[in-house]
């Protein structure tokens, strides 16, 4: 018979409980892993996993009404009730029953006033100035592995050991050490007992996250036998801590076999990445709308067919157009799969099953493969499509999110309008802008030499050029618009 819960049980009660269920388990067998003690206080208490039972005991907060109402607010788009709990007290870096936070939920529902709200609260100056001076101590001493440092900085301010430190982006210590893989203090701060599940802004992602996407497997090791989330839900890319091994640039698979075997669960976006086909097929036999998913926005809310293509899976493509994904689909640059495949370079094999399935090569789509003839044909039937009012000027922004040089000069030369403003990532703003961003200063060179008005501002900071190279703290972009004469 299940055990009975206390009555005012909460997350930190539960890890303690599972670190404590682990101690015994490894007593007989020392290999046991954190997971499966995680498991085993859930069936003590009724549940049948250990998400189950912490999704419960969220429930059951006492505080759980006034987050709800909160979260409610910030979906219906009503700021004012935001800007009232914020007032109040409400923490922006507190996360709903999916790990999002108000700042998440505001961009996916594009919700501007409230996104820019809890971004200030986030990004935004949190401490005087003296209390960060020490916060960035810490930091640097657990970036650098200094371990002296580390140790005289906690000792001085314990309580300070989870503190989000940094400019606009904010992380902890233990985030950072994470980063630069510097074990001897990864365990010093875990021994005095840093957060494990921590998250950064805006990311919103906790030390395993970084150390999935950047680490070594000693340091993901040293998360997870500690205790870390191993899912991760509620990152702002939205694909879990196996999805920063898998989802990105690099899929990693010795950190996937890893994080698998230690009872992390794939999703949609890790099964394509991982070209897991028979999984796959599982999930969607599951969930057929998952056919027509999008990833977040850092990811241009991409379809899974466009994911697949992405990651270079022609089997996976093939799966998805057989199960029935629309070959159609544009992700929020106009982009098709076709236009993603080609952008990312994938395989002629890729390609051909997307063809196969009745796709036609649009602008973006030649350009990128470098089928100047084709593209030069588009525009002699309509010059227009790549002036300011074009549907296809799009692709000066998409060239410069590939940093495909080559193409962005193609462009130029052919009359594409340089100061045009198309949305990426939701944020209408010109390719200048997303050079600042990227740190690509050879192609801010290029465009300004091109004719780029660097003093065009964005539609929802309103911010030119310079202010975008200010606020990145970009001093070599700052110096070179200013010789261009940009403005803030």
């Amino acid at each position: 018979m299940p055990q009975a819960l206390p009555a005012k049980p909460h997350l930190e009660w539960l890890r303690k409980a599972a670190k404590l269920r682990l101690a015994e388990l490894r007593a007989e067998k020392p290999e046991a892993r954190l997971h499966q003690a995680q498991l085993a206080v859930a069936n003590d208490y009724g549940f049948k996993s250990w998400r189950a039972l912490k999704i419960h005991v969220d429930r059951i907060n006492p505080a759980l009404g006034q987050r709800a109402r909160v979260f409610a607010a910030a979906r219906a788009g009503d700021v004012e009730a935001v800007r009232r709990a914020f007032a109040s007290g409400f923490d922006p870096a507190t996360a709903d029953s999916d790990g999002r936070t108000i700042h998440q939920i505001a961009k996916e529902l594009r919700h501007e006033a409230i996104e820019l709200l809890a971004r200030d609260l986030q990004g935004g100056k949190t401490r005087p100035d003296d209390e960060m001076r020490a916060i960035q101590a810490i930091m640097r001493a657990a970036q650098s592995g200094d371990l002296d440092a580390l140790h005289a900085g906690l000792d001085a301010h314990p309580g300070w050991i989870d503190a989000l430190g940094g400019g606009f982006q904010k992380a902890t210590a233990l985030h950072l050490a994470v980063l630069r893989n510097r074990h001897a203090a990864i365990r010093l701060l875990i021994a005095r007992g840093a957060d494990l599940d921590r998250r950064d802004f805006p990311d919103n992602a906790a030390p395993l996250h970084f150390a999935a996407a950047h680490g070594d497997l000693e340091t993901i090791a040293l998360l997870v036998e500690a205790g870390a989330d191993i899912d991760g839900n509620g990152d702002d890319h939205g694909v879990g801590v196996l999805g920063w091994a898998t989802c990105f640039r690099e899929v990693r698979q010795d950190v996937a076999a890893y994080l698998l075997g230690h009872g992390a669960t794939l999703n949609l976006w890790t099964a394509i990445a991982l070209d897991r086909a028979d999984e796959l097929r599982a999930i969607i036999a599951r969930d057929p709308a998952l056919l027509g998913a999008r990833m977040t926005r850092n990811q241009h809310r991409r379809s899974p067919l466009h994911h697949a293509a992405a990651k270079n899976r022609p089997g996976i493509v093939k799966l998805l157009l057989e199960l029935g994904a629309d070959p159609n689909a544009r992700d929020a640059t106009g982009a098709t799969a076709l236009t993603t495949a080609a952008l990312e370079r994938a395989d002629a094999s890729v390609v051909a099953a997307l063809l196969a399935a009745g796709m036609k090569p649009d602008f973006l789509t030649v350009v990128t493969m470098e089928r100047y003839a084709e593209a030069e044909a588009m525009l002699r039937d309509d010059p227009s499509r790549i002036g300011p009012d074009g549907d296809d000027t799009i692709a000066l922004h998409a060239c410069v999110a590939k940093q495909n040089p080559a193409a962005i000069r193609w462009l130029l030369a052919h009359g594409i309008d340089v100061n045009a403003r198309r949305p990426m990532w939701d944020l209408n703003h010109t390719a200048l802008h997303m050079t600042i961003e990227s740190g690509a200063i050879d192609l801010a060179r290029l465009l300004l030499e091109a004719g780029a008005d660097p003093n065009v501002r964005d539609d929802r900071h309103h911010a030119t050029a310079l202010g975008w190279a200010e606020f990145f703290g970009r001093g070599d972009f700052a110096e070179l618009i200013r010789g261009k004469g940009g403005i803030r």
